[in-house]
C-alpha cells in the first residue's frame, strides 16, 4: 500500500472517530443510512496512527550542538472504534426491535475473517438524565446485552468484553440529555 493511500485511510478513520463514528440513527431519532458490514470492518481493521511530535529548527548557527531535552515518548496509536446508535427499551437493557438490522450487521462485521484477529470492548454510554450511579449501572447492563447478542450471533466470547461509562463521556456536552449521548461504542482493543 502506498504511503499516500495509507495516509488517506488513516485520515478517514480519524475523521470518523472525530465525528462520533458511524451512526445508525441521527440525533432526531430519524432513521439514517444503516452502516454496512464493509464500513464497520474498515473502521475497526486498524488503529489510527499516532501523530508524530512537532519538529523545530534551530534559528542560529550552533544551536543544534547545544544540549537538547530528551525526545518525548512516541504517542500511542488511537484504537480503532465506532459509535453505534443502538436503541433500547425505555429504562431497560433490552435491545429494541428497531435496532435489529444494526445489530445483525455489527455481528456479521465482527465475526468476519478480516477482523478475526481483533478483540473488542463494547462500551455503553448514557445521557445525563437520572443519577450518575443509575446511569453507570444502566450502561453496564446495556453493554452486556450487546455483548451477549454478539456472542449469540457468531462472535467468540473471548474476543469481547463489556463495560459501561454511564454519562461520563457525553458525545454532546452542550445538551447532556441529547439522544446521541445514548450510544454503544465498539473499541478495538487488541489484535
Amino acid at each position: 500500500m502506498s504511503t499516500t493511500k495509507t495516509l488517506r485511510t488513516a485520515l478517514a478513520i480519524a475523521v470518523l472517530a472525530a465525528c462520533g463514528g458511524l451512526q445508525a440513527q441521527d440525533a432526531q431519532n430519524k432513521p439514517a443510512e444503516e452502516p454496512s458490514v464493509d464500513s464497520i470492518i474498515q473502521s475497526l481493521q486498524s488503529d489510527a496512527p499516532a501523530q508524530e511530535p512537532g519538529q523545530t529548527r534551530a534559528l542560529r548557527p550552533g544551536a543544534a550542538a547545544m544540549a537538547t531535552a530528551p525526545a518525548p515518548a512516541p504517542a500511542k496509536a488511537k484504537p480503532a472504534s465506532i459509535n453505534m446508535q443502538i436503541n433500547f427499551e425505555f429504562n431497560s437493557a433490552e435491545i429494541a426491535g428497531s435496532s435489529a438490522k444494526t445489530m445483525a450487521t455489527l455481528a456479521k462485521a465482527l465475526a468476519s475473517p478480516q477482523l478475526e484477529g481483533r478483540k473488542f470492548t463494547v462500551v455503553g454510554h448514557t445521557d445525563a438524565k437520572g443519577s450518575a450511579a443509575y446511569n453507570k449501572a444502566l450502561s453496564d447492563r446495556r453493554a452486556a446485552a450487546v455483548r451477549s447478542y454478539l456472542i449469540e450471533n457468531g462472535v467468540a466470547s473471548s474476543r469481547l468484553r463489556a463495560m459501561g461509562k454511564g454519562e461520563s463521556q457525553l458525545l454532546n456536552g452542550d445538551d447532556p440529555e441529547a439522544a446521541e449521548n445514548r450510544r454503544v461504542e465498539i473499541q478495538a482493543t487488541g489484535g
